[in-house]
């Protein structure tokens, strides 16, 4: 039975239970006559969650995007600038998705899931190679997949919630790095040439995976019950394993490697639909 409807049942019953002591009270006069039954339980027993307090429900999905803001020192100093002789951008923009549900049986606590992803607006694209023609292009991406958990502050206010929460998933982070030229018109392609010992086409992709934990804070406001929208402010942090290269191969020594990571602060906007408060 989907969650928003045993949700609904419950209310029912509650509600039953009220009328049915209505009821009772308008034969007062009879009840106060008889002495209460303590040899079973009373209904009325069952119902000992306070009512004065707000109880949050939701179910949803919806898209996301927002600006990542990596540390690129390290970046820029040992891959960029000596490779295409420039920075690549301090901020990326991330785009991706998001569903959850609250939990039934925990009091506003909502578990869901996500994917993020970006990479770097590099302008270096055939960047040239001072006294050749070979051209050369950067790009640095990070991109996961997270399991979430939110608890929504019970502060009763009708369509805004505040939601503290965290992600925790795993991802990886990529700088692909090309070289290249134009090939003569009339050549013939061939696989072999374009890895020969020869060749001035280079493509490689370095490559680190991480473990993903993402402290975040939420801000929603929902619109006639069936939308949300969301603005979010959080930490990309990023436990990051060995580097290599191209599918798996040992790079060696990865020193320069070392603090070029994923983490860093986000600021996102997102957009949902479901059934909200």
């Amino acid at each position: 039975m989907p969650d928003h409807y045993r949700f609904l049942r419950s209310m029912s019953l509650q509600s039953a239970a009220l009328i049915l002591i209505g009821l009772m009270t308008l034969s007062s006069s009879q009840l106060r006559a008889q002495t209460k039954d303590t040899t079973h339980w009373n209904d009325e027993d069952l119902y000992t969650e306070d009512k004065t307090a707000p109880s949050y429900f939701a179910v949803g999905g919806g898209v996301l995007g927002g600006a990542f803001l990596p540390n690129v020192t390290d970046l820029n100093k040992n891959i960029a600038q000596p490779f295409v002789g420039q920075d690549l951008a301090s901020s990326i923009f991330m785009i991706g998705g998001q569903g959850f549900i609250t939990l039934p049986w925990i009091k506003n606590v909502r578990v869901g899931g996500m994917g993020y992803g970006g990479t770097s607006p590099c302008d270096c694209k055939d960047t040239d190679v001072v006294g050749s023609k070979k051209n050369r292009m950067l790009t640095y991406s990070v991109g996961y997949g997270a399991l979430t958990l939110d608890y929504v502050l019970p502060l009763g206010l009708k369509h805004f919630s505040i939601v503290p929460g965290v992600a925790l998933g795993f991802g990886s982070v990529q700088i692909y790095a090309q070289q290249a030229e134009n090939r003569a018109p009339l050549s013939q392609f061939d696989i072999n040439d374009e890895f020969g010992s020869a060749s001035t086409n280079i493509t490689h992709t370095y490559h680190a995976g991480f473990f993903l934990y993402m402290p975040q804070l939420q801000f929603e406001y929902s619109i006639k019950g069936f939308s949300m929208i969301r603005a979010s402010i959080a930490y990309q942090g990023t436990s990051m394993r060995t580097w290599s290269v191209d599918n798996g191969v040992n790079l060696g020594l990865t020193d320069k490697l070392a603090n070029i990571n994923g983490s860093g602060l986000v600021a996102s906007i997102g957009i949902f639909f479901g059934l909200f408060p």
